[in-house]
């Protein structure tokens, strides 16, 4: 998560202490008399250079890169003052440079990727994969991957979670990113409900935010595809831990892997479940319990999600069929689609 940065100078020497957001392209020198000229305009320099505690050198600088960018303007008399010219026109001008810039910028990269891919197509087969090894470089991948993504992440989440999709940061990245519009959908493999710490949090919450979750058993593999450019797989066909994996770039391999994921997604079971409680829908508990129990998860597992003992588990589920009119966890899962407590 960014952090604002806060601009701190020591009396003796002078020193920037931390960092903070500067859309401007200001040096912490040129910013600090900015905001002060901001707080209190005009200004003399001998207050500007008591407030912000700068050299007489440095302050000049910043002055004179601040009237070059149409942030100040001198103030007529004597002795000379300083002024803030307001924001909302000074930095308008500023950001639509900025803007251009970025466009500019885009552009020379979508150039430079068109040549990489011609490129590609005339290596060996073998550059089109590249093997990632180690967990930090593995992160910082997934990281760099998932934040370059612009229209959907697709992903196969099952045991080993070394490198976990649901880490903090990742989370994070997650809900930035479903704010931006990039759809997620991610199918979950039981064998990873079990040992989940907490399926609601994992899931559930992942799910509220726009995820699009659904289930399957026996997943053939750990994958996650970037939108149709990249995806990154185990290097083993079945590994205990996750120190390496395979980044696919657009190859013939990419589009098989992409054409397994939709024909896995075609197979699994949606999480979505009827939350609200009334006479005809299921209680939050009952939903909890529908939505494990139609994953086809076994009993045992379901109780240790739920945070039951078996027997209290038992009751429960005893208690749901009878209200769903059925005598087993088949009739109950048909019920609830009839009635529209799951989504078919």
């Amino acid at each position: 998560m960014k952090q604002r940065r806060i601009l701190a100078i020591d009396e003796d020497p002078p020193r920037i202490h931390t960092r903070r957001m500067n859309p401007l392209g200001l040096d912490e020198a040129a910013l600090a008399v900015y905001e002060r000229l901001v707080d209190r305009s005009p200004s003399t320099v001998d207050e500007l250079r008591t407030a912000v505690l700068l050299p007489m050198n440095r302050l000049q600088e910043a002055l004179e890169t601040l009237e070059s960018r149409g942030l100040v303007s001198r103030v007529a008399g004597s002795p000379a003052r300083y002024g803030a010219i307001s924001p909302d026109i000074a930095m308008e001008v500023l950001l639509l440079e900025r803007e251009e810039e970025i466009k500019r910028a885009r552009r020379y990269a979508e150039q430079l990727t068109a040549r990489f891919q011609a490129a590609a197509m005339q290596r060996d087969p073998a550059e089109l994969v590249e093997i990632v090894t180690g967990i930090p470089a593995l992160r910082q991948r997934w990281e760099q991957l998932q934040r370059g993504t612009r229209q959907e992440v697709r992903g196969i989440d099952k045991p080993p979670y070394t490198v976990s999709a649901k880490t903090p940061e990742s989370t994070h990245t997650e809900t930035e990113l479903l704010g931006r519009g990039v759809k997620y959908r991610i199918i979950y493999d039981t064998s990873g409900i079990d040992v989940m710490t907490d399926w609601h949090l994992d899931i559930e919450r992942s799910a509220a935010l726009g995820e699009q979750a659904r289930v399957i058993t026996n997943a053939p593999t750990k994958l996650v595809i970037f939108d149709d450019r990249y995806a990154l797989i185990p290097l083993q066909v079945a590994p205990s831990t996750i120190a390496s994996m395979i980044l696919v770039h657009r190859s013939g391999l990419l589009e098989a892997l992409c054409a397994l994921f939709e024909s896995l997604w075609a197979q699994a079971l949606p999480f979505a479940v009827q939350q609200t409680s009334t006479p005809d829908r299921p209680t939050e508990d009952e939903a909890r319990l529908l939505a494990l129990l139609v994953t086809g998860v076994q009993d045992e597992v379901i109780a240790r999600q739920l945070g039951l003992s078996y027997r209290t588990y038992q009751r429960r589920l005893a208690s749901l069929l009878r209200r769903l009119g059925a005598e087993t966890r088949f009739q109950a899962g048909l019920r609830a689609a009839f009635l529209g407590w799951v989504t078919p």
